[in-house]
């Protein structure tokens, strides 16, 4: 199943969209890390998440400022 998203029109909706994949990044960071340290699968508290959200938005920053050195490399190419 391929899923499109809605196109991202307003910095409103482009703040929402991060925050959502933070919160996704940070739930991932905990649960791997609090399975393979301690054994635990259960939901993250909010102090967990809090900082796992600081590791994830690194992770998010780096990727978005990769994305934009992709588009402005792919914007001075040639399409021939």
């Amino acid at each position: 199943m391929h899923v499109s998203p809605e196109p991202i029109t307003t910095q409103e909706e482009a703040a929402q969209e991060r925050e959502k994949l933070l919160d996704f990044f940070a739930r991932g960071l905990y649960c791997t890390t609090a399975h393979v340290a301690l054994g635990d699968s259960g939901e993250p508290s909010e102090e967990a998440l809090t900082k796992a959200k600081v590791v994830a938005d690194d992770y998010l920053a780096a990727y978005e400022e990769w994305l934009v050195q992709l588009a402005a490399r792919n914007a001075e190419t040639d399409p021939q």
